[in-house]
């Protein structure tokens, strides 16, 4: 489904910003339709699958209650079924639900309840998980925050490579405008020749935007539910739906600005073609038989095509003019012998 996109596939990444409650995931649902977005995505786990009972809780989470990832883990997960009737859901609003599974136990009992996988960066050498998710046959997006060419070469040999696209990713949350590197973009493009795009960490929407004219083809931000959602831990690198439709908005506006390889002239520009380039003409009236000299041409718009181009201009010096000519005619290639 990535291989053939018309114009940036933006994804809105709900995470946990729903809390936990499924009413803040059908609002999250409804907010990406309404906002362009052409996918919405959450995320499927057994926290006791995931981390330590001892792993605290990353730090750069605030408004956080809980010591340990375990705790915080279980209070905001959604269950099987929940996420079964958010992705009938999708289907009904006519959006594209994506799932990151935790683990492998759940990706057969997804399979159908998916548009596609996604995989987290830090789960990309998580091989069990690669290995489930290539029997289902689903399309599957890989992040590759933290991760080496090496790391997501070998990824790709446990999955179906014309299934697959890559995400540039900063694993740093929220990432860093000097950290941003957008430049990576191109550089995945070219060594795996593989649909691309970026999943943004950073706060706001320029990094997401500006990652168009790096040949970023899918845009994965994380979004807020509402534009009053508040008190979630990603809440700084999230977006609400107001800015999701003004990056939806944006990416519509200037992507068509990009372009491919100019080979010929644009339909846009045959007009100014015809009457801002030059053709080859007489400069005065002319007898037959007489010699072509360089002050007996004029270079001069429009341009015509039945004219002799005027790269030859220095060529057709010193030839014989075939028939009478009058100042300002076109320089024809029966003109001369």
């Amino acid at each position: 489904m990535f291989n053939n996109l018309k114009k940036p596939y933006v994804i809105a990444e709900v995470g946990s910003n729903h809390k936990g409650n499924i009413k803040n995931c059908f609002k999250a649902i409804d907010s990406a339709k309404k906002a362009g977005a052409d996918c919405v995505k959450f995320q499927l786990y057994d926290e006791k699958l995931l981390a330590h009972p001892k792993l605290r809780t990353l730090n750069y989470i605030k408004n956080n209650s809980f010591k340990y990832q375990r705790d915080r883990f279980q209070s905001l997960k959604l269950n099987l079924e929940k996420v079964k009737k958010l992705y009938k859901y999708s289907r009904k609003k006519k959006i594209h639900f994506c799932v990151t599974p935790f683990d492998e136990s759940f990706v057969k009992k997804l399979k159908n309840f998916v548009t596609f996988f996604k995989v987290a960066s830090g789960d990309i050498n998580y091989f069990p998980l690669l290995d489930e998710i290539k029997k289902t046959k689903k399309n599957v997006i890989l992040s590759t925050g933290m991760c080496s060419y090496k790391n997501i070469e070998n990824a790709l040999k446990r999955l179906d490579k014309k299934k697959t696209a890559l995400l540039h990713c900063i694993a740093s949350y929220p990432t860093p405008l000097n950290s941003v590197n957008l430049e990576n973009i191109r550089h995945l493009k070219n060594k795996f020749k593989l649909t691309t795009g970026f999943s943004d960490h950073t706060i706001g929407i320029e990094a997401s935007f500006s990652s168009i004219f790096f040949g970023s083809q899918i845009i994965e931000k994380h979004f807020l539910p509402s534009n009053k959602t508040t008190k979630v831990a990603d809440q700084k690198l999230s977006i609400t739906p107001k800015q999701m439709k003004l990056l939806t908005d944006q990416i519509k506006k200037f992507f068509c600005l990009i372009g491919s390889k100019k080979t010929k002239i644009l339909k846009s520009e045959k007009y100014f073609s015809v009457n801002l380039k030059r053709s080859l003409y007489f400069a005065k009236n002319m007898k037959r038989n007489q010699i072509l000299k360089k002050n007996d041409i004029i270079f001069l718009r429009p341009f015509n095509k039945k004219g002799l181009p005027i790269e030859l201009y220095k060529k057709i010096l010193s030839k014989k003019i075939t028939k009478d000519v009058k100042k300002f005619d076109l320089i024809c290639k029966n003109h001369l012998i």
